[in-house]
């Protein structure tokens, strides 16, 4: 029979038996760290992506600034002497420089013109009569002088009275549209009153602002492009550009002037003027390709040799068919497929994939 053991050797056994496997716990399992470290390395994979061969093309570099259409002339038509209207255009006519707006009536401007066109032919008659005797020695130069005066006002009052008779007509001062008529027929008219407000549409001026950084950038008589909201492209030529700055935008007007031959466009039009600055190489990409990065710049994420770059650009120009960018290389990868999944300088699995 074995001797019963001391209780304190019992315990003592059972002691060391207890650090013994402490002990192989920490030799046989990881650390959290190694444990975490391990988990990593199990989850870890090369995550593939999709992308496409761009190459770049020739693209002109425009500024674009944002204006409105405005008319070349517009101008409030007055008549210059006071009578009743006879005859009025109606507004939205087209007039030649010349034609007849408003007509008065002439009352008795006509029968002053006769008169005085009768008191002139009069005055000529005695003055070619003293000069003949004049020159014959029978009058002397004073009657001649005197003859003279008389013919003289005379061919005055006759053009006061021809002035006075053409006044009873408001003419157009230019091509243009009538824009609105503010008299009616029968209506008694002055000086003071307007009788229609006549408008050129042709050429019409384009009018933005632009900053002091990009002012100097632009040139008088510079060839730009203009587009309208509704897809319509012009040419035009820069005509003025301001001297001096907006004191509440700290900005410059630029004019350009438009052909508007038909009279299409109209007065107020939203207008972007394409200023082009320069020629440079530029690639047509989806704009869903655009991602920015951990600093917010605005860039594509390309390929090269299996790793993942994140590269800056620039737009040049956004159109329909895609976004016209600068800042790439010549012939350059880009992901198309998975973009929003993969970091700098992360390595992929690449599928190429023609577009």
């Amino acid at each position: 029979m074995f001797k019963k053991l001391p209780i304190n050797y019992i315990s003592a056994f059972v002691i060391f038996i207890a650090v013994i496997l402490w002990v192989l716990s920490g030799v046989l399992s990881e650390s959290p760290e190694e444990e975490e470290i391990i988990a990593n390395k199990a989850e870890e994979k090369i995550i593939s992506v999709r992308a496409s061969q761009f190459t770049s093309e020739d693209k002109t570099y425009f500024l674009t600034v944002r204006g409105r259409t405005e008319v070349e002339k517009k101008v409030m038509l007055r008549p210059k002497t006071s009578s009743t209207i006879t005859k009025k255009l109606n507004k939205g006519v087209f007039v030649k420089k010349g034609e007849s707006i408003c007509v008065l009536d002439p009352e008795n401007r006509s029968a002053a013109l006769d008169e005085a066109v009768a008191s002139k032919n009069k005055a000529q008659l005695q003055y070619d009569a003293i000069k003949q005797l004049a020159d014959e020695g029978y009058r002397s130069e004073n009657a001649v002088a005197t003859a003279d005066a008389a013919l003289k006002g005379a061919i005055a009052r006759v053009e006061m009275a021809k002035n006075e008779l053409n006044n009873t007509k408001i003419t157009a001062p230019f091509d243009g549209y009538i824009e609105d008529v503010f008299v009616e027929i029968g209506d008694l008219v002055s000086p003071t009153q307007a009788c229609a407000k006549l408008m050129q549409l042709s050429p019409i001026t384009v009018t933005g602002e632009v900053t002091e950084k990009n002012v100097e950038q632009i040139t008088p008589n510079q060839l730009v492009d203009i587009k309208l909201l509704d897809g319509s492209e012009l040419k035009g030529k820069v005509s003025y550009i301001s001297k001096s700055a907006n004191p509440s935008t700290r900005t410059y007007k630029v004019e350009a002037l438009v052909e508007n031959k038909n009279g299409l466009i109209r007065e107020g039009l939203t207008a972007d003027m394409m200023v082009p600055l320069q020629n440079l190489k530029a690639h047509l990409i989806p704009s869903y390709l655009l991602s920015l990065n951990d600093a917010g710049d605005l860039g594509i994420k390309i390929i090269k040799d299996d790793i993942v770059y994140f590269t800056n650009i620039q737009i040049v120009e956004d159109t329909v068919d895609g976004i016209w960018v600068a800042g790439l290389p010549t012939s350059v990868t880009i992901i198309t497929v998975g973009q929003e999944y993969v970091i700098n300088g992360q390595e992929v699995n690449v599928q190429i994939v023609k577009r």
